[in-house]
């Protein structure tokens, strides 16, 4: 699903081809990915399997996680993999930076030192290529309902984690994501402006939308009856072409879905993933070395089941929408 995020591809293409000298020095996940996309690009066969071993491997030494036979989560990896590439883009960044400016000590007395201030506050975050890709903004308003006064906190999110609901669509879960929720009881806030805790009403909104869109979906539920997590196979319609609205800076958000990761399987401990991905307007279905085309209308087959008991445990589970050029994006 990462290869065929074209944005995404070919920054890192372009990124590692620009860095050579950085990939002859540390093996990172970067560099392992960078390698593994390489590989796959530059491949003459028209057909074929490239196994990412060097990239397990090096995931595997990393990350004791993913050392065990066990059924890993592919929302968990997505997560990891994306906050290390990051790391790793800032951690070199940082370091040419420091390189610059001990080579002119002039320019560094000019404008003030950037790095970190007193308190261990960062002044400028950098923004990376990863981050121009996946990065959106929520904001997280909270309304005093006594004196009225509207406090907003902005946070960033590489993706969106949905509740699921059965027969439901994107539509509605990206709804009840920004419902106004009411704060009482035990659940007070405490308002500054009234110096005490009070009622309140409280609601997330995406103020920046991203140009790709990753929805996770909680198909993984606590069941306290059972002591364990049980998979809810509920339908949930994802559309090809999804808008975002009640966004804060857009009217509408245009995406177009072109890949979606399924769990196939009746529980989280164990099961397979494949994944569909949208390339050249024609539907690929990828499950391990085998590879096939399939109709668009086979995707609808991957929304979930209506009924509690199914035989059918492929189910979608992270979905890929890109951001369709049109005159309001930035």
């Amino acid at each position: 699903a990462l290869y065929f995020c074209v944005p995404f591809r070919e920054q890192l293409l372009d990124y590692y081809s620009n860095n050579k000298n950085l990939a002859d020095a540390d093996e990172n996940l970067l560099t392992c990915l960078a390698d593994l996309f390489m590989q796959i690009s530059s491949q003459k066969k028209k057909t074929g399997v490239i196994a990412p071993k060097r990239f397990v491997q090096r995931l595997k030494k990393q990350n004791e996680i993913f050392r065990s036979y066990m059924h890993q989560d592919a929302h968990e990896f997505l997560n990891y993999l994306l906050n290390e590439l990051v790391d790793i883009l800032e951690k070199v960044a940082s370091a040419a930076k420091s390189d610059q400016e001990t080579s002119s000590p002039t320019e560094k007395i000019a404008n003030g030192p950037t790095s970190v201030h007193a308190n261990g506050v960062k002044k400028e975050p950098l923004v990376t290529w990863v981050h121009k890709n996946f990065q959106g903004i929520l904001t997280n308003e909270t309304k005093c309902l006594r004196c009225e006064t509207v406090t907003a906190r902005d946070e960033t999110f590489l993706d969106l984690s949905l509740d699921i609901e059965q027969n439901s669509s994107i539509t509605s879960c990206l709804k009840n994501f920004s419902s106004t929720e009411t704060l009482n009881a035990e659940d007070k806030f405490f308002c500054d402006k009234c110096c005490s805790l009070q009622e309140a009403q409280k609601r997330m909104k995406i103020k920046k939308p991203p140009h790709i869109l990753v929805i996770h979906l909680k198909r993984f539920k606590y069941i306290e009856q059972l002591g364990r997590y049980k998979k809810l196979s509920y339908r949930v319609v994802f559309p090809l072409e999804l808008k975002l609205s009640n966004t804060v800076e857009d009217a509408d958000a245009e995406y177009s879905l072109f890949a979606v990761v399924v769990h196939v399987g009746s529980g989280p401990n164990h099961g397979h993933y494949v994944s569909l991905v949208k390339s050249h307007n024609h539907w690929l279905f990828f499950d391990d070395e085998n590879v096939e085309m399939i109709d668009e209308s086979a995707v609808q087959t991957f929304f979930g089941s209506a009924q509690e008991y199914s035989s059918n445990t492929d189910h979608g589970y992270i979905l890929f929408y890109e951001r369709v050029s049109n005159g309001s994006t930035s």
